[in-house]
């Protein structure tokens, strides 16, 4: 369990009224709590049931049925480890129906940090009201949805709080400032993950974990990499059921004969999940979380960030606005699919955007409104409506796109498709594993991608995302550029990470680069570092004005490529963002 912050009802004053009366009427204990009678008489028999207290009819049919208090196992408060707070905010769920105090704590028993959650929670006898009332609650509620959009989310959560509501309001008569908490308590139980819900709500997590019944939950913090959590599940029932409602709501299912669940949530998080005996030890889940807030070029450039710098955005963001194609690579959780995403938002607004992921994961800003945006579909049990990466990548060529995205490179189908869209004049942008730039075209040229040398050269840039899991950062290895060498495509590396200092470094300036721009654009080399210039100013500007949201980025674009004198005018200035915007 987590730390509790508790949230006190009229169920306690009725404990603390038997326990200072012994034995009250029904009627005198509903004047008392300003309660209904016949919400006291339900409260009472729930609270009966589970040995809390006593409901006592008398064989007189005029007198009133009366109430003692029995003993019963009181509330157990955990205390906070001892150690030395490192961070502290607090998190917040749609409606308050999942909200928590998160503190970042060096524990001195761990040698390491911990995260440390406090959360509303109830006491034994609101719960065992609480579990008494979800039969009730289940039959008022209208049959799960189909949700397979975020609007219908919404809408099931709209419903199902409004039920819970009126249900804990004519019974319990809560403060209004208490009502969305407990709300939130058994929309969690019942239609979510339990108090994992809480953790889903916190946008600093990538990772939540459940290795087994046995170990603590643990989170990967975007700040402090792995940590333990002070939740601990139930039982390993709990954490199979969890699977089984994921896998329900996605129309897919997990059981002993199919123990492995690997899927896409509606909002583009990812579980997975095992089931005893695959995993030894328990039933385990794994969660990946999309981020909330997407990453932008310029939260990129932040110095608490620091993945890139000023010269090397600048670099990409000319290539976005030029139509160059861009390769994104990187290995496992090293930000391959953030930096896409960070600079395919700089792509005119004019222009015609087709992406194709296995799941939701970019997200462009409003003012890119020629997007479409398409997902690959599993089969169904039956082997049959599958809809792969390669059917998207084909269909993509017939709506006439300006833009391709492709969310990775994973098959030699995918890429022969992808690279003869990029040598037919579409602008490409994809991601695909890979640590450096030379390891990238050998990954493309050497089977089982096997691209022929030729067309690999249609890529102009390759950006390489790196994570140092020691120290918990995402770093732009280097940008790159595709030169022709006599043995076929080279890497002439334009931009180094150096690890020793945390610096980035130009290393060559770009040859081949600027003689595509050249052909292209028309520009001189000396125009193509004045627009480079330019555009390192706007993006100053921006991190000056802490413009780092993905709206604010699109409305920059939009004024840039609409008026772009207005803009530079403001830069120059330093005015405020507001006079132009």
């Amino acid at each position: 369990m987590a730390v509790m912050i508790m949230i006190r009802t009229k169920i306690d004053d009725m404990l603390k009224l038997l326990k200072d009366k012994q034995r009250l009427t029904v009627d005198d204990v509903a004047r008392e709590l300003k309660l209904e009678v016949k919400s006291v008489e339900k409260i009472a028999q729930i609270l009966d049931k589970v040995g809390i207290l006593r409901l006592v009819y008398p064989i007189n049919v005029v007198a009133k049925a009366w109430l003692e208090l029995k003993e019963f196992k009181k509330d157990e408060n955990i205390v906070q480890p001892l150690g030395q707070l490192v961070d502290e905010y607090n998190i917040s769920g749609l409606r308050g129906h999942a909200t928590g105090n998160v503190k970042i704590i060096s524990s001195e028993i761990e040698k390491r940090p911990m995260y440390f959650i406090t959360m509303p929670q109830v006491s034994i006898a609101t719960r065992a009201y609480f579990d008494g009332v979800k039969d009730e609650i289940a039959k008022l509620t209208p049959l799960e949805q189909t949700e397979i959009v975020k609007e219908d989310i919404k809408k099931g959560f709209d419903i199902r709080h409004k039920v819970i509501a009126s249900v804990i309001d004519r019974d319990l008569r809560p403060e209004k400032r208490n009502l969305d908490s407990l709300c939130g308590i058994l929309l969690r139980e019942m239609y979510g993950l339990g108090e994992i819900e809480v953790l889903i709500a916190d946008d600093l997590l990538e990772e939540i974990i459940i290795n087994s019944s046995h170990q603590p939950v643990a989170v990967y913090h975007r700040k402090h990499g792995w940590l333990k959590t002070n939740i601990l599940p139930k039982s390993e029932e709990e954490v199979e059921n969890y699977a089984s409602q994921i896998a329900r709501k996605i129309g897919k299912q997990i059981s002993l004969l199919n123990p492995i669940l690997d899927a896409h949530l509606v909002s583009g998080d990812r579980v997975n999940s095992t089931l005893f005996p695959i995993s030894t030890t328990g039933n385990t889940i794994t969660l990946r979380l999309f981020a909330r807030n997407p990453w932008t070029i310029v939260s990129f450039l932040d110095k608490t960030n620091k993945v890139l710098s000023l010269e090397m955005a600048a670099l990409l963001w000319q290539a976005i606005h030029y139509e160059m194609n861009i390769l994104i690579s990187g290995g496992t959780a090293s930000g391959k699919t953030s930096a896409l995403n960070a600079v395919v938002s700089l792509i005119p607004p004019y222009q015609r955007v087709i992406s194709i992921e296995d799941t939701r994961e970019l997200s462009l800003p409003s003012y890119q409104w020629n997007w479409v945006p398409l997902v690959t579909r599993a089969p169904n049990p039956e082997g049959l409506g599958e809809v792969n990466m390669l059917d998207l990548v084909v269909n993509s060529l017939r709506m006439r796109p300006d833009r391709i995205i492709m969310g990775e490179i994973r098959r030699k189908r995918e890429a022969e498709v992808l690279f003869e869209a990029m040598h037919t004049g579409h602008s490409v942008y994809a991601t695909m594993h890979a640590d450096t730039g030379t390891q990238t075209i050998k990954r493309l040229t050497e089977p089982p991608i096997e691209i022929p040398a030729s067309e690999v050269e249609d890529v102009h840039l390759i950006m390489v995302q790196y994570r140092d899991r020691r120290k918990n950062l995402r770093r732009t290895l280097e940008i790159s550029e595709v030169a022709v060498g006599p043995s076929g495509p080279e890497v002439n590396h334009i931009y180094n990470w150096r690890a020793r200092t945390d610096q980035f470094q130009l290393v060559r300036a770009p040859r081949r680069y600027v003689e595509q721009m050249n052909l292209h654009t028309g520009m001189t080399e000396k125009e193509v570092a004045e627009d480079q210039e330019e555009k390192k100013s706007v993006l100053s500007w921006m991190l000056e004005q802490k413009l780092n949201q993905i709206e604010d980025v699109g409305a920059i674009m939009k004024i840039y490529y609409g008026d772009k004198d207005t803009l530079l005018k403001a830069v120059e200035k330093k005015l405020s963002p507001t006079k132009i915007i």
